[in-house]
């Protein structure tokens, strides 16, 4: 009786998971992306690069970057033409702290945090680090 009820339950939860996928496609087990993002520190201290590339060509895509106070700093609508964006940001002009790029089409968004700090003089490091969370 026990495997019966096993493979009852098992099949059960498999199916439910199956239905969703397949019919629900906006549920929360799938969404549809629109664009991709990377962010990576670049060789030259204190700059960061920022790809994005397109998925499907669906509206402008809008990038800012905001302090942890909210404040936008830099904000560009991409070209509805261009499918990929890559651009490297000097980050030398702005001070220590929590910084987020914003980036969104209206139906996606992404965002990607990054901290800013300039090490002490007991470290051994180089001006500025970038960490990405």
């Amino acid at each position: 009786m026990r495997t019966v009820r096993g493979w009852f339950a098992k099949t059960a939860v498999m199916s439910l998971m199956a239905s969703s996928l397949v019919l629900g496609q906006g549920g929360p087990y799938y969404e549809e992306k629109t664009f991709e993002t990377a962010m990576y520190p670049a060789l030259e201290p204190s700059k960061v690069w920022l790809n994005i590339e397109r998925v499907n060509q669906l509206g402008q895509i809008r990038v800012d970057m905001c302090d942890a106070k909210g404040k936008v700093l830099f904000s560009e609508w991409l070209p509805k033409k261009e499918a990929k964006f890559h651009q490297c940001f000097d980050l030398s002009a702005v001070g220590d702290g929590v910084y987020t790029f914003v980036i969104t089409d209206g139906v996606q968004r992404q965002e990607r945090t990054f901290r800013l700090s300039t090490p002490g003089f007991q470290e051994q490091l180089p001006k500025r680090l970038i960490t990405m969370k």
